[in-house]
């Protein structure tokens, strides 16, 4: 069955900064230039869906809602005056798509997609993803997808169980990609590298902070690259009011008010007494900025060990894109052990586990005084992911989902 598809998401906000910092140009282009041009940096899911849905003979589309330049231009073009999520309604309402995937389902939720629906009524599927931590309040507003995907088990189980559908689907890496990553201007001397988000909140990267600090504090030569929280006292107050205010709201009954005005905090109800923790002097002394896209799998590839540790939340499963990253580039993964990783990859063959930090720096140690063992082991992962879980073959699984759902529909 043939059928429209769009994929709606929101772009990290640093990422964006970074992007229209390095792109002042790029706002006088046509609403398609721009499209193309930032999905061409390959950051996150870039339009990777979108192009293996259409070689599956598939209409497919791409919205990023939170790139304000962008959606300006789309509006400016279309001459109408519009704006925020009325502007995804307005692009929605254009492309008439049967199926639309929301990527960000914290932020487009609930109410707002019943409203959709009313607008837009030659949708037919609703999707939702969900791979991060997530309340009560995040489950009920939830309701109103067909259905939603994960790349974690445990989320699978329990969302399941709290009366919502559910399919699986893993993160995966973009093959098309690796031709344009290189370490050519980079160190070819990385012998351990980390790349991700450090924050402390409850259920966020306590663990990994921990386990990086005594990495860092036994002079294993670490590089960590990564998006951690400004310690900048003015900023952590606001965060503290923003707090208040959207607990506030919340009380009487005003949630979706405090998710408009005060963001993702309000979602989670993330307290910045924990979210706003400084990093140990050790820690401070080594982070280095996060990087994007094609620039991060460049770093990526050009290090020995690449080191995984996934969020507090995740408890007994693994399902972070880091996993698929690390070894899509041709490195050798050192992963926290979780019990269904020998469905995704051939521990001690195609990757390496870890159960406590003196296991972690034990293994990374020894990797790297064995070249010909590390590199065998990275060699094999590469070649698992490139056949399993590349973005090829997730569009293959979400067009068989999508396919079943019409049939049951």
């Amino acid at each position: 069955m043939s059928y429209r598809f769009v994929k709606v998401t929101n772009h990290y906000r640093e990422y964006l900064k970074d992007y229209y910092r390095r792109n002042p140009d790029i706002v006088r282009k046509t609403y398609a230039e721009q499209m193309q041009h930032i999905m061409s940096e390959g950051y996150g899911w870039a339009d990777f869906f979108a192009v293996h849905l259409r070689n599956l003979g598939v209409d497919a589309h791409e919205i990023i809602a939170n790139a304000l330049p962008l959606q300006q231009t789309w509006v400016r073009e279309h001459d109408i005056k519009t704006s925020g999520k009325d502007t995804v309604i307005a692009q929605l309402k254009a492309l008439q798509p049967d199926v639309v995937f929301f990527q960000d389902s914290f932020r487009f939720n609930g109410a707002w997609i019943t409203y959709l629906r009313e607008q837009v009524p030659s949708i037919t599927q609703v999707i939702a993803w969900c791979c991060a931590p997530f309340t009560d309040e995040n489950i009920q507003q939830f309701k109103v997808f067909d259905y939603i995907l994960t790349c974690h088990p445990g989320y699978y189980q329990e969302l399941t169980g709290r009366g919502l559908r559910m399919h699986h689907l893993n993160h995966a890496i973009e093959s098309s990609l690796l031709p344009k990553i290189s370490c050519s201007n980079l160190s070819k001397d990385i012998d351990c590298i980390f790349i991700g988000s450090l924050a402390t909140g409850e259920g966020f990267h306590n663990n990994r902070i921990k386990l990086l600090e005594k990495i860092i504090e036994s002079n294993l030569k670490l590089n960590i690259y990564g998006a951690w929280q400004n310690s900048n006292l003015v900023k952590y107050l606001l965060k503290q009011g923003s707090y208040i205010a959207a607990k506030t709201l919340k009380a009487v009954g005003l949630s979706s008010l405090a998710k408009e005005l005060l963001g993702w905090k309000a979602v989670i109800g993330e307290n910045p007494h924990t979210f706003g923790r400084r990093y140990s002097k050790v820690l401070n002394s080594v982070l280095q900025p996060p990087l994007y896209g094609i620039d991060m799998l460049s770093v990526l590839s050009c290090a020995k060990v690449g080191l995984n540790f996934h969020i507090d939340a995740a408890g007994r499963y693994a399902g972070n894109v880091r996993l698929y990253e690390v070894t899509g580039v041709g490195s050798c993964l050192l992963t926290d052990w979780k019990e269904n990783l020998h469905e995704l990859f051939e521990i001690d063959t195609e990757i390496v586990t870890y159960k406590s930090a003196d296991e972690c720096l034990e293994k990374a140690k020894w990797l790297l005084e064995h070249p010909k063992e590390r590199e065998a082991i990275a060699k094999a992962g590469q070649a698992r992911t490139l056949r399993d879980h590349t973005y090829e073959k997730r569009a293959l699984q979400l067009d068989s989902i999508i396919q079943r759902e019409f049939k049951n529909s």
